[in-house]
């Protein structure tokens, strides 16, 4: 049977709490296809801030947020060999091709859909899930820099505001298997990944 493919977004906020290179190494090991797909961290937060000072639109904005996680993926490429920035599914599928794991760069595939909301509601939690129905993956996990619990629900997980609002309808729409990580689930991400060395 074939392993199922896992579209994982990291959080941009394991940049700042320097948890980034230690997870980027667990997923190096993997032993099932995954795509990675960027948070935009601190580069996002300048978005918001400059649409506070400046007040350009939300869908400016958007398009900002979306070059955000693409800077954010060419820090993760610059991190590591093994990651490689992927704007396309052909560009998804070399990487794979060549061993190395694709860090989606969403301008692209994300901007030509004109279905997709253009406010702070639509994160990259809510993009990665998108990425997975237009992939046909099963599989979505978000990794977050706060303690999560568990055995939250979505809806927990939204309210709590770890999730975006959109995450939980996405979720449901494409009838993904979802996982949300806190700061304490690392080895919950290398029997995820099925990293090499991880218990199973």
């Amino acid at each position: 049977m074939a392993v199922e493919l896992l579209v994982l977004k990291l959080g941009g906020s394991l940049l700042e709490s320097g948890r980034l290179t230690g997870v980027l190494d667990v997923i190096a090991k993997r032993q099932r296809p995954v795509i990675v797909v960027p948070g935009g961290g601190r580069f996002a937060d300048q978005v918001r801030q400059s649409q506070l000072v400046n007040g350009f639109d939300d869908q400016s904005a958007h398009r900002l947020a979306l070059f955000a996680m693409q800077q954010m993926a060419n820090v993760i490429a610059a991190r590591s060999p093994h990651f490689a920035p992927a704007a396309t599914r052909e560009d998804i599928g070399l990487a794979g091709v060549n061993g190395l794991v694709p860090v989606w760069v969403p301008g692209t595939m994300a901007g030509a859909d004109a279905t997709l909301p253009k406010t702070w509601d639509m994160t990259s939690d809510s993009l990665a899930a998108w990425l997975a129905g237009e992939v046909g993956a099963k599989d979505v996990a978000l990794v977050k820099s706060c303690a999560v619990d568990p055995a939250a629900s979505i809806e927990q997980l939204t309210g709590a505001g770890i999730v975006d609002p959109l995450f939980g309808g996405y979720v449901e729409r494409h009838g993904l298997t979802w996982s949300v990580l806190g700061v304490a689930d690392d080895a919950r991400l290398a029997r995820l990944v099925g990293a090499s060395g991880s218990s199973q």
